[in-house]
Formats: structure tokens, C-alpha cells, sequence
């Protein structure tokens, strides 16, 4: 009601002011004081006038959004961070594993545990998968091995060194992740996947979107990797933005790889096609790869699954082919 209103008020006072002028100027050029030519100049010269004012309405009714909106960001800057940088950061590790050890989160007081007691440890080198329900914990725990949160009991380290006594930066350049909401920027698919490793040269980038299964869908394109992906990658689709964040992460030079879902929007053969390549690429790393599927995991050293806020081993299975290999 108050737009309408305002919509039409503007129009209305726009339209009196023209036949206002009109009934002043069209005298006055009947009497010679005005020039007919400029007749027609000053009645759009008023409709023009009105085009400076006609914003400040709908500025006036986002007053109070914007005001909300500074409010709150207000709030978040003045907010005390979950995580913070000791005063005296340790030196990373130049070595060492990876170790989950008796961890145990829940997300406010009085809430159940999302993880009681969960034990991993990933040895650089060896792929590790962890199968669990939407709602397990699994992105949780992929959280702490990067330390966006701290557990609230147990601990996290990394040869042998507590992570909360490590800069933030230098454990985030030895332990990767690549999130199932990885941010694309509004530039080309080069720059995207170079975020990792800005040295990184084409060769290198080529082997990362092979093995994230994207190598070829790449080539199609008209530009290549100066293709364009909008903003968060609002040209590609779920599955192309996710094998991007994947390449972006294989590319990184880091330690530890932690990929969560990172074959969500695949379909089954080319997520088993993912899978054994993320296997067969570890190149020393060690490697988490955290899903709920099954499909693909017979590449990998471990399997392990997340229940009840544990983690065990996971049930035994048979192994699994894509549709192209199977028998019959």
C-alpha cells in the first residue's frame, strides 16, 4: 500500500505540474513572450525534474530494513570470535599426523552431543572415507580438523601439537578444505582454482580438473579456464560449481585434504570415476574424503562411518563398479 501510494502520488504531482506549466506557457507564447520551440523543453524539462526525486519514496520505505540490517552487522563485528589465534603461536609441525582424539561438540548447553568421544587419525599418505546421515556431525568434525570451532572436549593435532596452538593461518595452509558451499568468485575458472595455489601453472591446473572429472566438460567451453562463472558460480550448475571447489582444493599444496561430499551433485559413474581418482592423486597426503554415499570407496585405504557421535569402522561391503564395468 505505501509503494502504490507512493507511486501514485509521485505520478500525480508529476502529471499537474506539466498541465500547470502548460496553462502558464501556452499563453505566453500566444503573446509572444515565451518561444513556441521551447514549449515542448520545458515540459520535459519538469517530467525530468521529477526523475531526481522519484528514488527518495522507495529510500524512505528501505530506511528502516537498512537501519536493521547496520544493527546487526553492528553485532557481528563487536561479537567475540569462537576462535582465537594464541598470543604465542607455536611453529607448525614440519610432520605428523592428523589426529581426532576423544573429540565432543554439541551446539549450545543443554543440547545432545553431535559428537561423544569420536576418534580419527589420518596419516598423510592414505585415503580415509567417513560415511554417515545427513546430520551426523560430519561437517562438524570437518569444522574442527580446520579449526572454524573448537570441540568442547577432547582435542585436535597435528604432529603431536595442539591446533588451538597454531596460528590459524598456518594450520589452514596444511589442512585443506573444500566445503560443500565453497565460494566462487564472479571471475574466470583459472583465477577460481588458482585461489589455492597462485603459482600453480596450467599443467597443473589441467591435472586437478581431471581429476575432479571436469577436465573435459572445460575443454568444451568456448573461452576454456577464462570462462566467466557470475557470482558464486551462478552460471554453472551444482555439479560443475562442486567440481570446481574440488580442483580448487587438489590443487592447494597442503598436507591434508579434508572433501566434504565433494561428489553430492555427480551422477553414480562419474562420482565412481571422482572417487577413485581422489584415491589414486593423494601423492603423499592424506586424504579425507567426508560422504554419505557408499559409492566409489573400494579405492579407499580406510572406511570408516560416523554413528551415534562415534567413529567406527564401517560394516563390510562388496565392492562396487560403475554400470560401464559391471558384469552384464
Amino acid at each position: 500500500l505505501a509503494a502504490g501510494a507512493a507511486t501514485a502520488l509521485g505520478t500525480l504531482a508529476a502529471g499537474l505540474t506539466v498541465v500547470a506549466l502548460m496553462a502558464v506557457a501556452v499563453p505566453a507564447v500566444h503573446r509572444g513572450a515565451l518561444a513556441g520551440v521551447l514549449l515542448a523543453s520545458l515540459a520535459f524539462l519538469a517530467l525530468a525534474a521529477f526523475e531526481g526525486v522519484a528514488p527518495l519514496p522507495l529510500a524512505a520505505r528501505r530506511l528502516r530494513a537498512c537501519a536493521e540490517a547496520a544493527r546487526r552487522l553492528d553485532e557481528l563485528c563487536e561479537r567475540e570470535p569462537a576462535v582465537r589465534d594464541p598470543s604465542q603461536p607455536l611453529p607448525l609441525p614440519p610432520c605428523g599426523e592428523l589426529v581426532l582424539d576423544g573429540i565432543r561438540v554439541r551446539y549450545g548447553p543443554g543440547e545432545p552431543w553431535i559428537l561423544d568421544g569420536a576418534s580419527l587419525r589420518l596419516t598423510p599418505g592414505r585415503c580415509v572415507a567417513l560415511l554417515g546421515p545427513s546430520g551426523a556431525g560430519k561437517t562438524t568434525l570437518a569444522h574442527l580438523l580446520v579449526r572454524f570451532r573448537d570441540a568442547d572436549g577432547g582435542a585436535v593435532t597435528i604432529g603431536g601439537v595442539d591446533v588451538r596452538q597454531l596460528a590459524q593461518d598456518d594450520l589452514r595452509r596444511a589442512v585443506v578444505l573444500a566445503a560443500q558451499d565453497a565460494h566462487l568468485f564472479n571471475t574466470t575458472l583459472r583465477e577460481n582454482i588458482l585461489i589455492a595455489h597462485r603459482d600453480a601453472d596450467d599443467t597443473a591446473i589441467w591435472r586437478a580438473l581431471a581429476t575432479a572429472g571436469a577436465a573435459d566438460w572445460v575443454r568444451t567451453l568456448p573461452d576454456g579456464l577464462d570462462t566467466i562463472v557470475g557470482e558464486d558460480g551462478g552460471v554453472l550448475s551444482g555439479g560443475q560449481r562442486q567440481r570446481i571447489a574440488l580442483a580448487r582444493a587438489l590443487l592447494a599444496d597442503a598436507r591434508f585434504l579434508i572433501l566434504d561430499e565433494p561428489t553430492a551433485h555427480l551422477d553414480a559413474d562419474t562420482a565412481h570415476r571422482v572417487m577413485r581418482d581422489i584415491a589414486a592423486d593423494a601423492r603423499g597426503r592424506g586424504v579425507l574424503v567426508i560422504t554419505h554415499s557408499d559409492i566409489g570407496l573400494d579405492h579407499f585405504d580406510d572406511v570408516l562411518t560416523l554413528r551415534s557421535g562415534r567413529i567406527e569402522p564401517a560394516a563390510p561391503r562388496e565392492p562396487d563398479l560403475p554400470r560401464s564395468e559391471s558384469p552384464g
